[in-house]
């Protein structure tokens, strides 16, 4: 059975939906359903809401067939390496998993996430400073400016120049991190 849900899964992943169709509702594969919504992380009432979806179409849920299927596909969303791949993709924790393994691998993954966008974010404001300093060395050099203009750009170079050596620094340190078991990163920087 665990070849197979492997690649159900990531098919569920991408779908990422809860509700329930009409063809879906009157085939009547409870859990099948069932186990679609807990492999997709689904909390339990969010599904028993989207199965209220099959009276519109005259059909009643069995919830103890969907209960079985949302517990086996449970098992499967609640495996450590599930919860690290979706720490590392940045998706929330939603709390269905009873499982410290699982949280913990959650916790490993997102902690690699929160370096690799802090890591994003210094390569981009770099990027920013850089081309200011580039624009503030052509309005230095272009003999059009006021004493006071020259101060407030020098001031300004200095200033960039200087953030732009902490997040350089900031940045050679931040490979270390990824290297931890598990970190714990403030994103108020």
């Amino acid at each position: 059975m665990r070849k197979w849900t492997l690649p159900l899964l990531s098919l569920i992943v991408l779908a990422g939906c809860t509700s329930v169709s009409k063809d879906e509702c009157l085939q009547a594969n409870w859990q099948g359903i069932g186990y679609k919504h807990g492999a997709d992380g689904t909390e339990y009432h969010d599904g028993l809401d989207a199965l209220s979806q099959c009276g519109e179409y005259g059909v009643s849920a069995d919830i103890a067939e969907y209960k079985v299927g949302y517990d086996l596909g449970l098992a499967v969303y609640c495996e450590p390496e599930n919860g690290f791949t979706l720490g590392i993709q940045g998706v929330s924790y939603n709390g269905v998993c009873n499982s410290t393994a699982f949280r913990k691998a959650w916790q490993e993954g997102n902690d690699r996430y929160q370096v690799q966008q802090r890591l994003a974010y210094i390569d981009d404001r770099i990027d920013d400073i850089d081309r200011r300093l580039k624009d503030i060395r052509a309005e230095l050099n272009s003999n059009q400016l006021d004493n006071g203009q020259q101060k407030e750009l020098y001031r300004e170079r200095r200033d960039l120049e200087n953030e732009r050596k902490d997040l350089r620094k900031e940045r050679a340190l931040l490979p270390l991190l990824n290297k931890l078991p598990s970190v714990e990163i403030s994103t108020e920087w």
